[in-house]
């Protein structure tokens, strides 16, 4: 494994450009009728589609549309008219009633409308501001230090750091200059080395593996029975970078690994909020925070549930996150109503279109997650909106199309004009796409320009149009029945996974323009037939999204004769003795891909940010407050794109075959609230 996983990296290298063949030589004919008048008009000549037979969605849209859509209260906005709150205030009961237990007495409370809500949660937030001012406060006491960790630690798994943004990095950055100053070092154990570690790369900080691995050799004789400790190692060895320094963290997972299979516990000791049996389906950091967030405070799912039971450092803490956790989504219900009708309206998910995947709530549960934060509601929609048109445009290129319509409909995404490009060569199922795809990016442009006063849609067509080249590309292999090397395969494969162009309207919406270079040779009529210049992040979360579906599509792609995947693409490498060894072999690139991505994440960018304060032509990072939020930013969006995907191929096909797992996460982060608040 270890000789095969060299040699598919070390070949990932440029790809010689496809030349693609005419459809001529790939349609087929049915069989027409054999007697044929001679005045009668020539046979029509049938395509035989290939068919993937999807199943259809398993959403009721109507219902979802008449049942959520309410109008939106960002948090923190002011109150609604007296009528907007009494036409609401019937389904806010129902929805945000909450069952508050005092010691042993009980007593109901119902929350008229979700004002009240946000009420609550403002009085939350300052009493949890208050403990970390407390705590900071007792900095240099051992205990108030490891309790700092701790509770640093539990916001972040409760889903509620957001809140706290500043306050947190601040702590993290005075222990980490602690830790570096030989002559104010204090001792940690190897539980909150490890936890401190892990917050501080998560944090963008980079930290040494000096911190681990003092604590590692002062407490060698114990590890054994430091669960807590194993545990927090384990996670802290996914904080990775690339190259031979770092090797010491892949030393410590298999320690970790290896005194955690070996150990004994009581099954009842389960005091640490970190406990969790291995092996793991997911680490800590490999998974979105919105779902651990929601494992953490709901207990659903044992397998998959990284927090047994909630370790309370103070009872605000619990009640926050719990009231946080209904109120976003009480606000994405809403969102997710208006996108489904936006859907819905496009009629692209009906009829004539339904050989196509219909999956536009998955697109915006994988949104959800993506962006979580109430302020990215933009952020969302575009997601979501977006996503849902590219699994549908996949499937187009996958197995609908032909070859002759795939590049005529290419061309037309390169059209200089999008709204005066003539369509009428096209399919009617490919006009509605084509038309579907124009007022999506252009709204989207349009809103961007208005807030940020940069224009994207140039960027937007280049980059519909370098996808849509990767598709035919990948329908060129499928129909001539080319096999790439690993290495053609994956610097196709990052763009087909759609992650680039998704990414490419996420991150304006947000606010942050990564690609300013290439923004003003477009703005400008220069470098026309360049291509998209996006950051090596995008790159690295979309590799990562493209072999994840690959290790879970692989199977059914296979048996109806689609592209080959990356794991048919080693398969054919003289070095591979099967699929098993295909497989291990990807998850090996899957995990060196997260070790440059932690690289980008934690050195690189912040690096780059720091050095355009006070650029006048970026007006993005005018100061470095703003510089490192718009960083963080960035960087959890990209983080969270390759971190959804784990999730939704993690037992499957997520999208394309929807599992019981997949929907029941669906209906637990988007439909099912917390209705039980202990206080």
């Amino acid at each position: 494994m270890d000789c095969a996983y060299h040699t598919i990296m070390s070949s990932v290298v440029g790809v010689p450009p496809v030349v693609v063949c005419s459809d001529s030589e790939h349609r087929q004919q049915v069989q027409v009728a054999a007697a044929v008048d001679v005045e009668s008009p020539p046979p029509v000549l049938q395509l035989r589609r290939r068919s993937a037979n999807y199943q259809p969605t398993t959403w009721d849209y109507d219902s979802i549309i008449s049942s959520l859509s309410r109008r939106p209260l960002p948090l923190g906005a002011s109150e609604e008219t007296e009528e907007e709150e009494a036409a609401a205030d019937d389904d806010d009961a129902n929805l945000l009633q909450v069952v508050v237990a005092n010691g042993n007495t009980d007593s109901m409370y119902n929350i008229s409308s979700e004002t009240e809500l946000v009420q609550v949660q403002a009085s939350l937030k300052d009493s949890v501001r208050r403990l970390l001012l407390v705590l900071q406060e007792e900095e240099d006491d051992d205990r108030s230090r490891l309790m700092l960790i701790r509770t640093i630690h539990q916001l972040q798994s409760l889903g509620i750091a957001y809140h706290f943004h500043q306050e947190i990095r601040g702590i993290l950055l005075s222990l980490h200059q602690q830790q570096q100053q030989q002559h104010r070092q204090h001792h940690l154990d190897l539980h909150s080395a490890a936890l401190l570690f892990r917050m501080l790369r998560g944090l963008g900080i980079p930290a040494s593996t000096d911190m681990l691995m003092s604590a590692l050799r002062e407490e060698d004789d114990k590890v054994i029975t430091d669960s807590d400790g194993v545990l927090a190692l384990y996670q802290a060895s996914y904080l990775a970078f690339p190259g031979p320094g770092e090797t010491v963290l892949d030393q410590a997972r298999a320690l970790a690994i290896g005194k955690r299979a070996a150990g004994r516990r009581d099954d009842d000791d389960d005091s640490d909020c970190t406990r969790l049996p291995l092996p793991l389906p997911l680490p800590l950091h490999w998974t979105a925070p919105r779902l651990q967030a929601m494992w953490s405070l709901k207990g659903k799912g044992d397998d998959h549930n990284h927090n047994k039971k909630v370790a309370v450092v103070d009872p605000a803490i619990l009640q926050l996150a719990q009231v946080d956790f209904n109120l976003v989504q009480a606000l994405h219900r809403r969102e997710l109503a208006e996108v489904t009708r936006w859907w819905k309206e496009s009629g692209l998910g009906v009829g004539d279109y339904s050989f196509a995947r219909d999956r536009v709530v998955e697109c915006f549960f994988c949104a959800a997650c993506i962006a979580p934060e109430p302020r990215l509601a933009e952020c969302r929609e575009v997601l979501a909106k977006i996503g849902a048109l590219l699994v549908h445009l996949d499937d187009i290129y996958d197995v609908y199309g032909t070859l002759d319509e795939l590049q005529a409909f290419t061309d037309a995404i390169a059209a200089a004009s999008w709204e005066n490009c003539r369509c009428n060569h096209l399919p009617e199922y490919m006009k509605a796409m084509y038309s579907a795809i124009w007022t999506t990016s252009v709204a989207a442009a349009d809103r961007v320009l208005e807030k940020h006063g940069y224009d994207m849609l140039p960027l937007y067509k280049k980059a519909w149009h370098e996808l849509c080249k990767a598709f035919l590309v990948e329908a060129q292999w499928q129909q001539q029945g080319h096999m790439p090397s690993f290495a053609e395969y994956v610097s196709n494969g990052w763009v087909t996974s759609t992650g680039p162009l998704l990414l490419l309207h996420a991150l304006p919406a947000a606010g942050i323009i990564p690609i300013t270079q290439t923004q003003t040779q477009a703005n400008n009529g220069a470098g026309a037939g360049g291509i998209v210049d996006y950051p090596r992040l995008v790159e690295l979360s979309s590799t990562i999204f493209r072999l994840c579906n690959d290790c879970a599509s692989h199977e059914a792609e296979s048996e109806r004769g689609d592209a080959p995947s990356s794991i048919a693409c080693c398969m054919a490498e003289p070095w591979c003795a099967g699929e098993e060894q295909a497989r291990d072999a990807v998850q090996g690139v899957i995990a060196e891909t997260w070790k440059a991505l932690n690289w980008e994440v934690v050195v690189v960018v912040p690096a780059a940010a720091s050095g355009s304060v006070g650029n006048d032509n970026d007006p993005c990072c005018s100061s470095s407050e703003t510089a490192e939020s718009m960083t963080t930013t960035m960087a959890n969006l990209c983080l969270n794109l390759a971190r959804i995907i784990h999730c939704i191929y993690q037992d499957g096909d997520g999208i394309s075959s929807p599992t019981h797992r997949m929907k029941q996460m669906v209906k637990d982060l988007l439909f099912n609230p917390i209705v039980h608040l202990v206080l």
